[in-house]
């Protein structure tokens, strides 16, 4: 017992190493999205997060920026704010936006069918045991989701390359933190599964070697090993894309004391995790005697605490937010303190 809880507590330990570390040690097989900048927003419900996923998107866009806005919250609304009907595919919402909103549900079923794909000519010797009922169940195991969001991203990353920025509407804050944690654990996974994979092929090789076959076995020549070695890229990719040059977490907050505690304890399991935060958007500033709302909410000791994040004050519109008008004049506020220039 006292070994397994060994093993665990060194898995644990590569785990967060790994969260930290943003280097990748195999360069030559990660895609590059240098040139797209990609804008992952995050924030609690009700603080303005899709609207300012779509003030974003709507301000480089006439920036002259060809942007695309995706919607990964179950609770779509990011259709509403930009004033048309979108579904799963990306739709033309003016010039140069682009947007679409990813049907979860949907995402799961694909997800777990290609799943099933990719491993029937693998174990196919498995269905006698009726083992695709038991992978099908798989739909409604926990963190069934996040994969799937994870394969929605990937998608997201093979689009046209002509995109000059993407914009992500992410759900909820604890699921857009374990999104954002899965590919490093995914990779620690494969990697232990790579380990065992290559004792049992060791262990294949000798058992042959007794009976004098004489057959040489080679890691590159058996299927489970090439499946995990093309999942293991495919997973470094989506940490590229997350994680790598060009990309951007903002936070949207309110001046209120749960909104503001909710921004701290982001902001501080997101440094656990190596993720830094480019901004906070203080959506909604209050116009009369800001400091004091500051003080009372424990705003003005987090903006104190943490001097290295962008704090930018967004005003609040009113109605005129729900116009395009409303859109355009505050975004452009917010890519001129982004001091977003011309990436493309």
């Amino acid at each position: 017992m006292r070994g397994e809880w060994q093993k665990v507590t060194i898995f644990l330990r590569k785990f967060r190493g790994s969260l930290r570390s943003k280097q990748y040690t195999e360069k030559g097989h990660i895609k590059s999205y240098d040139t797209i900048e990609r804008f992952i927003v995050m924030g609690k419900g009700g603080t303005g997060k899709t609207t300012i996923s779509a003030v974003l998107a709507r301000a480089l866009s006439s920036a002259g920026h060809d942007t695309l806005a995706v919607s990964l919250d179950p609770a779509h609304n990011l259709g509403d704010v930009l004033g048309d009907v979108l579904d799963d595919k990306p739709k033309k919402v003016s010039d140069k936006l682009f947007a679409f909103e990813v049907d979860l549900d949907t995402q799961v079923r694909r997800f777990i069918d290609k799943k099933l794909d990719q491993m029937r000519p693998l174990y196919g010797h498995l269905q006698i045991f009726n083992a695709d009922k038991f992978l099908k169940a798989l739909e409604q195991s926990p963190g069934m989701e996040e994969f799937a969001l994870l394969e929605a991203i990937k998608e997201i990353g093979n689009f046209d390359q002509s995109y000059g920025a993407i914009v992500l509407d992410t759900p909820p804050t604890g699921m857009t933190l374990r999104l954002l944690t899965l590919p490093d654990l995914t990779l620690l996974w494969i990697d232990e599964l790579m380990g065992l994979r290559k004792k049992i092929l060791e262990r294949r090789a000798y058992l042959q070697h007794i009976e004098g076959s004489g057959k040489k076995i080679d890691n590159q020549d058996d299927p489970v090993m090439a499946e995990l070695q093309r999942y293991r890229c495919e997973i470094k990719d989506i940490k590229s894309f997350l994680h790598g040059e060009g990309a951007s977490i903002l936070l949207v907050l309110q001046v209120d004391k749960l909104s503001v505690k909710e921004t701290e304890r982001t902001i501080k399991k997101l440094s656990t995790y190596g993720y830094g935060v480019r901004a906070c958007l203080i959506n909604k500033a209050p116009k009369e005697d800001p400091f004091k709302a500051y003080a009372s909410s424990g705003l003005d000791d987090l903006m104190k605490a943490h001097g290295e994040i962008s704090w930018i004050e967004l005003p609040d519109l009113g109605e005129k937010i729900s116009t395009p008008q409303g859109l355009n004049l505050l975004g452009k506020d917010l890519i001129n303190f982004l001091h977003i220039g011309d990436f493309k």
